[in-house]
């Protein structure tokens, strides 16, 4: 057998999340695809995170197998992908390496606007909240977040997981220029005339199923006065609370950011 690692990097909008699913269109499938056209022989691939529908990647890691010695480079493999997803670069790995398994940790960063009336047309980047939001409040919770919780609260069953425990390494919350973040890669065009948005960034050792989104609804509840931080604190450092207080925050902002593995 064979072993590469790629980095990859997409533009989610129009895919189910990154995972194959039987009969949907998913960033796996399209890159197994892709692989298929130029590659003879039994292909695998595996990658570091589950990213959700909507949800997209500024870096993602991808473990490929095969029985043959490679027969794709980087310009052939972007070649062949479709427009939405990019190859930023492959390299040969150990057989027993586990993209997901292996890391350290994961930072994903989340993009929103505090509009009343939003201004630009292409929302695939950026999310939006329209109601006023008491910042003050906001950055209160987000040192809260910092370290070990159990986020019972926090998450969307359906996934089997042993534990609810995370822990949160950096929780910040910021405002930038988008088009400087993103002045490398081609892939994200954010409007022309949002020159600033508001950026959290996140980094755990791991995450739940939607738990960003999780996080990001409960925060915008917390800054437009619909929940306390006291109401906040106690979902965080509670028991499973039956009631949900909060729709997850929708996917377009949210970006699997970053990968640390032991060596980084």
């Amino acid at each position: 057998m064979f072993y590469t690692c790629a980095k990859i990097q997409y533009d989610g909008s129009k895919y189910f999340g990154f995972q194959w699913q039987n009969g949907l269109l998913t960033v796996q499938s399209e890159f197994n695809s892709a692989l298929e056209k130029i590659h003879s022989g039994k292909i695998t691939t595996m990658g570091a995170s589950r990213t959700d529908t909507g949800v997209h990647a500024l870096e993602q890691i991808v473990k490929i197998t095969t029985e043959n010695p490679p027969e794709f480079d980087l310009i052939k493999l972007n070649e062949t992908l479709p427009p939405q997803i990019q190859a930023l670069s492959l390299e040969a790995c150990e057989g027993d390496f586990r993209p997901s398994a292996h890391t350290v940790s994961k930072e994903y960063r989340y993009f929103f606007t505090n509009l009343s009336k939003v201004d630009y047309e292409d929302r695939r980047f950026v999310a939006n909240i329209s109601a006023p939001l008491d910042l003050e409040k906001m950055q209160f919770c987000l040192r809260a977040l910092r370290g070990k919780h159990d986020f019972c609260n926090f998450y969307s069953e359906g996934s089997n997981v042993k534990s609810t425990i995370r822990e949160i390494i950096i929780c910040e919350l910021s405002v930038i220029n988008p088009h400087i973040l993103f002045a490398n890669s081609s892939l994200f065009p954010f409007p022309q005339n949002l020159s600033s948005c508001f950026q959290l960034r996140i980094e755990a050792d791991g995450f739940l199923k939607q738990m960003i989104r999780h996080i990001v609804s409960a925060l915008w509840m917390v800054g437009s006065r619909k929940l306390s931080s006291e109401e906040f604190l106690n979902l965080l450092n509670g028991p499973k609370n039956p009631k949900q207080h909060w729709k997850v925050a929708p996917p377009n902002g949210l970006f699997l950011y970053r990968i640390i593995y032991p060596e980084e």
